[in-house]
């Protein structure tokens, strides 16, 4: 197979290099993480020497990922020197969160862009996307499956963390064989999943329970589009991290019976406004395109300048 080939260059190109960035992207989530910090685990394990960013500090419900400490959101590691950069999870450098500090980075460098997004722009010098994967963490599973890379639990345990948030704990339709072939094997190398069920799933304050409380009872039917949605407001939860509203989408997309199409939207400082699409059948990357978004067919977002403005039939974006 090509993928096959392509992950015995990026083994060789890793081989090669000494000097590794690693780019997990903004506004952190499990898959992002996940892959990353995995990586990070092994190429520490393997004595490369390895910076580790994101542009956003990872939320404290993924503590449980190991060295999540060595993560750095110091655009200063784009001045250094190095063999190799790998970007993961990210269709391109901007959304990324980082297209402004590669220009730092000096010459030399062979990049590697590891994602599973359908609108992914193939980027870098090395481009190994699978689309028909459930997550990053899985394309790097994959990875190791081929290069016969012994996963220990600390590889494990960050790979089961992106599988279980970009599956919504294997309930969505991006679950697949292989990521139910990659839970089974992840557990039997050490992987702590009562960890992450922990963090991810029971760990909830009486804050993100309240700010719940709020998205729930705001849900609307718009019959016209046969879309069902729910938001939130700045001054809602103006200092709330990401990670309180974590899955809102994906949750909805389960519970919601009678309709195909659910949307989640959060304004954010800056009059903006981000927007979480999931659905059962329809093609959704498309109307995430439309708004410069991206995505898979059945779970996109987009972010675009706006307020929200509250109507009968749900929110307005205006």
């Amino acid at each position: 197979m090509i993928v096959n080939q392509l992950f015995r260059e990026l083994f060789e190109a890793i081989r090669q290099s000494q000097r590794i960035l690693l780019v997990a992207h903004k506004k952190p989530d499990g898959d992002t993480l996940g892959s990353s910090s995995s990586m990070l685990n092994w190429l520490l394990r393997e004595g490369k020497q390895v910076n580790v960013f994101c542009l956003d500090v990872p939320p404290p419900v993924f503590r449980h990922i190991d060295n999540l400490h060595l993560y750095t959101n110091d655009p200063i590691v784009f001045e250094q020197t190095y063999d190799l950069v790998i970007v993961f999870d990210s269709g391109d450098l901007r959304y990324c969160g980082v297209d402004t500090f590669f220009p730092k980075l000096p010459t030399g460098y062979f990049l590697v862009n590891l994602d599973h997004h359908i609108t992914n722009t193939n980027f870098a010098n090395l481009n190994i996307v699978i689309t028909e994967a459930s997550s990053t963490a899985e394309v790097v599973y994959r990875f190791y499956e081929e290069n016969q890379i012994d996963i220990d639990h600390k590889m494990a345990t960050s790979l089961l963390t992106g599988l279980f948030t970009d599956t919504n704990s294997f309930t969505n339709a991006a679950t697949n064989p292989k990521s139910v072939e990659a839970f089974g094997k992840l557990i039997g190398a050490g992987g702590r999943q009562q960890d992450i069920k922990k963090n991810l799933l029971h760990d909830k304050s009486i804050e993100s329970l309240r700010i719940w409380g709020t998205l729930l009872s705001r849900v609307r039917h718009n019959k016209t589009y046969d879309v069902v949605s729910t938001y939130l407001l700045l001054k809602d939860a103006e200092h709330v991290s990401s990670d309180i509203i974590e899955g809102v989408s994906n949750f909805m997309n389960e519970v919601t019976t009678g309709t195909d199409t659910v949307m989640f939207l959060r304004e954010l400082p800056g009059n903006k406004i981000k927007g979480s699409l999931r659905s059962v059948k329809r093609d959704i990357s498309k109307v995430a395109a439309l708004f410069g978004g991206g995505g898979h067919k059945k779970a996109a977002g987009f972010t675009v300048e706006g307020h929200i403005e509250e109507t009968t039939n749900g929110p307005r974006v205006i």
